[in-house]
């Protein structure tokens, strides 16, 4: 470790207060661990063999937890209104206030077809052959995340913890019952969570990017999901919903709530949406 880099560690603790992070600090590690460099980038990427086989890029196009055997409710074709790009930039806001008025289900299909919907085909050189390609752009095509719907008031969609399936756009019904508690133990602040019209949960399955980039995939993952819920805030103010993100909840106790192991796959974000209540300016 160079004597630069360690004063570097040491200063930030000056610049922004607190204690001087340990020498093994976990965030430096990783973050170091994840660079590549040119004398080394063919060992951390070692999924290159994707690059040179059709078949294999075709399959690992097609992530996505599938539980076809579970009870499934088709959503509306979506129908996102053709609001201006800049309005919905200026006007995106973390909005905490939700009314008692029911969100329709037609909302939440264009949530999850702006969030992570199937908009094209990869050209395979067979029309209606190629997987479809999603909203975000994701490194590799690798598509490693899962969003989840926990629906308090929506019109026609009773309470349960739903799983959204991009591919034929539905949702399947993983549990039954409306979780308050589960999701009360689970956030931090569960104000907006619970009262909203609807949590989505967003997870990633990090060996479907880590396969082909090594540590470099969790980043992948991570950014990915930015650009995932960013479209999510972006069609909620097009459709003059209320929504705001969520980052501060119990991992452990989330990851049960959705049934999902916390190492291969673990939540990440939160957004809660909902008509807007009083209190939002």
């Amino acid at each position: 470790m160079s004597l630069d880099y360690v004063r570097t560690v040491r200063s930030a603790a000056l610049i922004f207060g607190g204690d001087a992070p340990p020498d093994d600090d976990p965030a430096e590690a990783y973050h170091e661990a994840s660079k590549l460099y040119p004398s080394f980038a063919a060992r951390q990427t070692r999924g290159r063999l994707l690059e040179s086989h059709l078949g294999l890029r075709v399959s690992s196009l097609r992530s996505v937890k599938r539980s076809s055997h579970l009870p499934a409710v088709p959503l509306p074709k979506p129908a996102l209104p053709a609001t201006p790009f800049s309005r919905v930039v200026e006007e995106r806001r973390s909005e905490r206030a939700f009314s008692d008025t029911p969100l329709q289900l037609s909302d939440v299909g264009c949530l999850l077809h702006a969030a992570y919907g199937t908009t094209h085909e990869l050209d395979v050189g067979a029309p209606g052959l190629g997987p479809q390609l999603r909203s975000v752009p994701s490194g590799g095509a690798l598509f490693p995340l899962e969003v989840y719907v926990l629906p308090w008031r929506v019109e026609g969609l009773p309470g349960a913890l739903y799983h959204f399936d991009p591919l034929r756009r539905v949702l399947e019904r993983l549990r039954q019952g409306e979780l308050e508690d589960d999701v009360r133990r689970a956030m931090v602040y569960d104000d907006a969570a619970l009262g909203c019209g609807a949590l989505f949960v967003v997870s990633a399955m990090f060996w479907r990017t880590r396969f082909k980039y090594g540590l470099r995939g969790y980043r992948f993952a991570l950014l990915e999901c930015g650009h995932l819920v960013q479209n999510l805030l972006l069609a909620a103010t097009a459709l003059d919903l209320a929504a705001v993100p969520l980052g501060g909840f119990y991992d452990r106790r989330l990851d049960e709530l959705l049934g999902i192991d916390g190492v291969n796959e673990s939540a990440l974000y939160a957004v809660a949406t909902g008509i807007r209540g009083a209190g939002n300016d």
